[in-house]
């Protein structure tokens, strides 16, 4: 692992030379007398500490007047959007979304991600806590656990908790997750949520809302109120046993049960279809054609191409029918409604203390991966997202007044275009699609002719796959077993997969340790994206536009590129100026120290960068 200090000297040299400059620090929590709650054994106290300040900090700022205990903080979090959505689609969205945030607030249009990794799990997790994967720990959705020898998800619990309500077995496991429940328990940081319960003495509520399990975990923290994700399995949102209840809160158990004689919401869609919300537009010349071969078919029998009905061959609402419906904008309606019922139902922003609700929308990354970023369903997904924003700026409004509430609107990643497309290959001259399964075999032959292997007796990998990509993790015990360091066939790997021609670079852990070594493209990213319990021996960079996956059509993300880093920041509400664009370069670290800003609470304990200038009071 880094040293701290180098870490440290390495965000800030990060920051200054991508032209934040003038941030100022949110001002963290006293320390307890007794050890914080997110510490783990035998770390260091705070590895992002400043080591020219007093590590016990200033005082943390003083309670809320009365007039102002009533707040409401809405984190809306696009799965999978890329920045360039706010420019590119503009001119189509309407007044009261995006362009309504823009205007009454502050946009910093060139936000993006520090760290490498951009998935979904380290997406929400960096959000929440201001932290990066290497002082997190969620590297990614999944990585290999050497003491256990298997995948570990992200939010995978210690023990099992079981799901509540529970889903009946005879509808099988689910489709992703783990089988065993969730919790937040892998997760090494404090969240904004954590801060804002542990400053307001438990005053303040935490919601956070998915349809993912990740998303819902991970924004959420250590013990939110309320922790909700859906399941394709039997249509229903769920919490966990980890949050110490026996019963979801009266108003899911509402949604999920529907009005009496009627169907509920979740099953409303059943007879409908998903066409273009705007055929007053051309959507093949605002995006691209219909139909693309590199596109993947729709779920559920959908195919790829407009209208795409949600039931395919069912006769009554079952699992593929949820998963069409959730990989579709009406899985963001179902995820708004439950949202308005949570602010109604609980009074957020009208109790003793501020609020805090979560929410990440995850429709748009399940569209992204199907049909890329260039296809005519995400482009209809996010002129409806613009809508979906200026409906609950005026639900906010109304429910929750206009001056009492502050809204943030942020993605955890984007997505790389298909590489078979033209404009790709024209934009990126290395786009090419190829498959992870190629990728090792090819390393696994050339370690085999470099050391030799005539019995076939060693194993080089114990992890290599979609899971953990672009992690390698080498078999140690195999290597060591061999005679062999392990180092040296890490450097031997790397150089190898840097030699390939699709490959931009690779770094082994050694290097990612050194504080000393010298400075290459993209090892910053890579530093903060590495954590030494959970991250393999090689990380790999693809060239731009370079998809390595085995997924034969579609597309994803996970790389340090622009496409996969460049992020929407965008904030509105009560102590926001208006301040229109911002062009200055920030990251995406810096939402959450402005979470804890807009609820007058102190920033996450590890939380490695600062509050953009803009959003600080005038001198």
């Amino acid at each position: 692992m880094p040293r701290l200090p180098y870490l440290v000297a390495a965000l800030l040299a990060f920051f200054t030379l991508a032209g934040v400059g003038g941030w100022l620090l949110m001002r963290p929590a006293a320390q307890p007398s007794n050890p914080p709650h997110d510490r783990v054994p035998g770390t260091n106290p705070d590895p992002n500490a400043n080591p020219n300040t007093n590590p016990n900090g200033p005082s943390p700022p003083a309670p809320p007047a009365d007039g102002d205990a009533g707040k409401l903080v809405v984190l809306v979090v696009f799965d999978q959007m890329r920045g360039d959505y706010l420019t590119r689609w503009a001119d189509h969205y309407g007044p009261d979304g995006f362009a309504r945030m823009k205007k009454d607030g502050v946009w910093f249009s060139e936000c993006h991600i520090p760290y490498a990794c951009t998935s979904t799990g380290p997406g929400h997790a960096s959000l929440a806590t201001g932290a990066p994967p290497s002082a997190h720990g969620i590297v990614e959705n999944a990585w290999y656990d050497r003491a256990t020898k298997a995948h570990m998800y992200c939010c995978e619990p210690k023990r099992a908790y079981p799901l509540i309500p529970e889903v009946p077995e005879k509808l099988g496991k689910p489709g992703r997750g783990a089988a065993n429940g969730f919790s937040p328990e892998r997760l090494l940081a404090p969240t904004v949520g954590d801060s804002l319960l542990e400053a307001s003495k438990g005053k303040g509520r935490v919601f956070s809302l998915s349809i993912k399990d990740r998303t819902a975990v991970l924004m959420g923290g250590q013990k939110p109120t309320g922790a909700y994700c859906f399941d394709v399995r039997d249509g229903n949102f769920h919490t966990g046993a980890y949050y110490n209840r026996d019963a979801v809160h009266g108003w899911v158990a509402e949604l999920n049960a529907g009005p009496k004689g009627g169907p509920r919401l979740a099953d409303s869609w059943f007879n409908e279809k998903w066409d273009r919300a705007r055929p007053d537009l051309d959507y093949a010349k605002l995006s691209g054609p219909d139909d693309v071969d590199a596109e993947a078919p729709g779920i559920n029998g959908q195919g790829r191409t407009f209208p795409k009905l949600y039931k395919g061959k069912l006769d009554a609402p079952a699992a593929p029918y949820y998963a069409a419906l959730e990989a579709s904008p009406m899985g963001n309606e179902l995820l708004f409604a439950l949202a308005k019922k949570c602010v109604t139902a609980e009074k957020l922003g009208r109790g003793p203390a501020p609020d805090l609700l979560l929410v990440s929308f995850s429709s748009n990354d399940l569209i992204g991966h199907l049909y890329g970023p260039d296809s005519q369903e995400m482009l209809d997904v996010t002129l409806r997202a613009d809508k979906l924003v200026g409906e609950l700026l005026k639900f906010l409004d109304a429910e929750v007044g206009k001056d009492r509430y502050t809204l943030v609107v942020s993605a955890d990643h984007g997505v790389c275009p298909l590489p078979e497309l033209q404009a790709s290959k024209d934009k990126y001259p290395a786009a090419k699609r190829t498959p992870l399964l190629d990728l090792g075999l090819e390393l696994f032959e050339a370690l085999d002719a470099m050391y030799g292997n005539p019995k076939n007796e060693t194993s080089w990998f114990e992890a290599f796959d979609d899971n953990v990509w672009p992690w390698l993790y080498l078999n140690h015990k195999a290597i060591e077993a061999r005679k062999l360091k392990v180092e040296d066939v890490a450097t031997v790997a790397r150089d190898w997969l840097a030699g390939r021609g699709h490959i931009e670079t690779a770094f082994t852990r050694k290097e990612l340790e050194d504080k000393n070594g010298p400075d290459k493209p993209f090892k910053l990213a890579a530093q903060l994206a590495y954590h030494p319990d959970r991250c393999g021996d090689v990380i790999v960079v693809p060239k731009a536009g370079v998809l390595v996956t085995q997924y034969k059509g579609g597309t994803s993300h996970g790389s340090p590129h622009a496409y996969d880093a460049h992020v929407p920041f965008l904030m509105v509400g009560a102590g926001v100026p208006a301040l229109g664009r911002r062009a200055e370069k920030v990251s995406s670290l810096a939402v959450a120290p402005a979470l804890a800003r807009a609820l007058g609470v102190p920033a996450p304990a590890k939380a490695a960068v600062l509050v953009p200038e803009a959003l600080l009071p005038k001198k």
